[in-house]
């Protein structure tokens, strides 16, 4: 099958956050599975990729095409594209796929990917990837964007992949008809979980001691990701005198780091709290075994793909309530907390009191992973509903 990915950010830029990464697995594993699929993104990322090569450029067996931005100004402040060339590729190139995965829908590329497959008959998907509802920053460019090009772009999708039935109930908000609607959720690489990093390489780097107990926040340093209340509730942990705690966060910032330092030193946590920046591949697993519980505070999150790592390593999670997925973690793969300092400071207590909860907590992760979240099953389970999609429109 051919298969064209429309992305506005993609690989390496992995610091701008779980979609880049999830589309990036998605199209490996359909290219290893024998499939032909190409990726349309840009070349935008905190700053602007420096790219020897721009269109065609095989990586792990896709191609893809990093489209200039005509200004990276615009991207950041107002979530604009300017990919100028792009609209003479897809214009010309979009007949030759079978179907169009469109990733996220409030961009340049979703507006003109949408209209050139409805044109030339191909059907399109769109997988929001946490933002079907215009909330949080920019609510009314996402409000007026919705009114031009939004609603039209969801309506006129053959499929729209929801991650959780939260989501789900989210695009019927926004008048997706609920035939439309398929769960489809994220995964992991099992297999790169099979032989972890041994213990304590990340500790000896960030002298933590052994017999220190390791929090473990990883995502990107913004505000939505609730880490001003991670923050207070550890400061509650660290006023009862609980011995041998450290909190980690890894990650790179998003436009809240100077307000987090600020807080930690109000807090007098400097000692306490470390902060890597971003990392990845084994160095971010190196930090995930490292420690003994992953925390999540969202003020809100959809779905949380470090979650899923975690839990590939047999870690217990601690979650906001805020986060989609609470409702089959809590009491399964880790416990849920109101987004309430003092509630996630109890329930943090909670895990460190019972290492036999910890212990099961993250054999049930494992497992839950290996079953339901991992990329073979969902890469099964998308293309699937692409075949079926394919022979309706034939």
């Amino acid at each position: 099958m051919k298969i064209l990915h429309i992305v506005p950010t993609y690989y390496p830029c992995l610091e701008a956050g779980g979609v880049v990464n999830a589309v990036y697995q998605l199209g490996k594993k359909q290219a290893k599975e024998g499939n032909s699929v190409s990726i349309f993104t840009t070349d935008s990322c905190k700053k602007r990729m420096q790219l020897d090569e721009r269109y065609g450029i095989d990586v792990d067996g896709v191609k893809v095409y990093y489209f200039r931005n005509l200004s990276n100004s615009l991207k950041s402040k107002f979530l604009i594209d300017t990919p100028y060339l792009l609209p003479f590729k897809i214009r010309k190139e979009i007949k030759n796929y079978d179907i169009v995965h469109i990733h996220e829908h409030r961009h340049s590329l979703a507006i003109l990917a949408s209209y050139y497959a409805s044109k030339n008959g191909i059907p399109y998907v769109i997988q929001a990837h946490g933002s079907v509802l215009p909330f949080f920053q920019k609510e009314k460019l996402k409000e007026l964007f919705d009114k031009i090009w939004g609603f039209k772009i969801l309506k006129n999708a053959s499929k729209v992949f929801a991650l959780t039935d939260t989501e789900k109930k989210q695009y019927l908000k926004m008048g997706v008809e609920k035939n439309k609607i398929e769960i489809v959720p994220l995964g992991v690489n099992i297999e790169e979980y099979y032989k972890l990093p041994k213990r304590g390489n990340f500790r000896r780097k960030y002298n933590i001691e052994k017999n220190e107990n390791l929090l473990l926040f990883v995502g990107r340093i913004h505000r939505i990701k609730g880490l001003d209340l991670l923050i207070n509730s550890f400061d509650i942990l660290n006023q009862k005198n609980i011995d041998n705690l450290k909190l980690a966060i890894v990650g790179p910032d998003d436009g809240f780091l100077n307000e987090l330092k600020r807080l930690i030193n109000d807090f007098d946590l400097e000692n306490k709290v470390i902060i890597t920046g971003p990392l990845f591949n084994n160095d971010k697993l190196e930090a995930i075994v490292d420690c003994d519980i992953f925390i999540m505070p969202s003020q809100y999150e959809s779905f949380t793909t470090s979650g899923l790592e975690a839990m590939a390593c047999g870690k217990p999670l601690i979650l906001t309530k805020n986060n989609h997925i609470h409702s089959w973690v809590d009491g399964n793969t880790g416990l849920c907390s109101e987004y309430d300092k003092n509630d996630l400071a109890t329930k943090i207590t909670e895990l460190l009191n019972n290492p036999e909860l910890m212990k099961t907590f993250g054999k049930n992760g494992l497992k839950e992973v290996e079953k339901n979240y991992n990329w073979d099953s969902v890469e099964k389970r998308i293309m699937s509903i692409y075949k079926n999609l394919v022979k309706e429109d034939t």
